[in-house]
C-alpha cells in the first residue's frame, strides 16, 4: 500500500507542493490559514440565514445560525438563556485564547487537541468545535463557574460528573459568539499523563501573549488513531488529519514514541498502515 494523497483529484506532486508551502508558513501564517477557514463557514452559514429570513429580528437570526451550526437542541437551550447581546462571529483560535486565559489563571493544566492540533499540526479544516483536555481538581470547578459567569455556559453538574469518570467531557459556549469547546477531563492513566507532560506551547511569531499549549504532534496522530478505531475505522476525517500531520511533520516526529505507544495502544497496524499512505515508511 502507497502513498495516499488527501483528495482522489490531487496528483502527489501538487500535493507535496502544497505540504512545502505550508511548511514553510510561521505558526502564524498557519493559524491565520486555519481561522480563514473556520470564519468562512460561519460568515457563509449567516448569509443564508439572513437571506432565507430578510426581515428577522437579530433574535431571530441568532436562534437560526444557532440551529443551523449547532442542531435544533442546543438553538432551544440557548434561547432560554438570559442572554441578549448581539451576535459576534469569531472562530476556535480565538475561543482557544479566552479558554486558555483563564485556564492559565487557576493553574488548570491543558492543551487544544482534536482537528485544531492537527489543522496546525498538518493539513488545514473546517470544524465545528474546540477541544481541550484539561486536569481539573474538585477544589477548581467552583473558581471555573465564577470565572465563566456571565461570557459562557457551563455546567457545574457536567463538569463534576465528568470529574467523577460518568461522562468524558462537559460544554461550554461562549454566549456573545456561541462558539462551543468539548473540555475532556484527563483520566488517570499512563498515555493521558504523557500526553499533558509532552504539550507544547504554540506562540504565534513570538507574541506570547496570543499562545496556548496544544497537544504535541505525535500525541495528536495516536488520540486520533484510537478515534478512528473507536469509529470502526470509518471516519475518513480523522484518517484524513492523521496522514495530513504526518506528511507536514515528516522527519521531524519522534518515531520511537509513536512506535511505542503504537504498541502499547495496540495501534500498529494502523499506524504502519498510515506510515505507508504518508509516504514515512522505511
Amino acid at each position: 500500500m502507497g502513498y495516499r494523497t488527501q483528495a482522489i483529484d490531487t496528483s502527489i506532486e501538487a500535493e507535496q507542493v502544497q505540504f512545502a508551502l505550508w511548511r514553510k508558513m510561521t505558526p502564524k501564517q498557519k493559524e491565520a490559514l486555519f481561522q480563514r477557514v473556520a470564519k468562512k463557514g460561519s460568515v457563509l452559514a449567516l448569509l443564508g440565514i439572513q437571506n432565507q429570513f430578510p426581515h428577522a429580528s437579530p433574535t431571530k437570526i441568532k436562534q437560526q445560525y444557532v440551529r443551523k451550526r449547532l442542531g435544533q437542541e442546543w438553538a432551544d437551550f440557548i434561547s432560554r438563556l438570559e442572554y441578549s447581546g448581539e451576535l459576534m462571529l469569531e472562530d476556535p483560535i480565538w475561543l482557544a485564547h479566552q479558554l486558555a486565559t483563564i485556564l492559565n489563571f487557576l493553574n488548570i493544566p491543558y492543551y487544544v487537541g482534536g482537528s485544531v492540533a492537527s489543522s496546525l499540526q498538518g493539513e488545514v479544516r473546517y470544524t465545528e468545535d474546540l477541544d481541550l483536555a484539561i486536569d481539573i481538581q474538585f477544589a477548581q470547578v467552583e473558581p471555573l463557574i465564577q470565572a465563566m459567569a456571565g461570557q459562557f455556559y457551563i455546567s457545574e453538574v457536567a463538569v463534576i460528573e465528568a470529574i467523577n469518570g460518568r461522562t468524558s467531557s462537559f460544554n461550554v459556549i461562549h454566549l456573545a459568539t456561541t462558539e462551543k469547546a468539548d473540555l475532556f477531563v484527563m483520566r488517570d492513566d499512563d498515555f493521558s499523563h504523557s500526553q499533558m507532560s509532552r504539550r507544547q506551547l504554540h506562540i504565534p511569531d513570538n507574541d506570547v501573549s496570543k499562545s496556548f499549549y496544544v497537544c504535541s504532534p505525535e500525541d495528536t496522530v495516536l488520540q486520533k488513531l484510537l478515534w478512528f478505531r473507536m469509529t470502526a475505522r470509518e471516519s475518513q476525517k480523522q484518517w484524513r488529519d492523521i496522514l495530513g500531520v504526518l506528511k507536514l511533520q515528516g522527519e521531524n516526529l519522534d518515531f520511537s514514541y509513536l512506535n511505542q505507544w503504537g504498541e502499547k495502544l495496540q495501534l500498529t497496524d494502523l499506524l504502519t498502515q498510515a506510515f505507508q499512505e504518508s509516504g514515512l515508511a522505511e
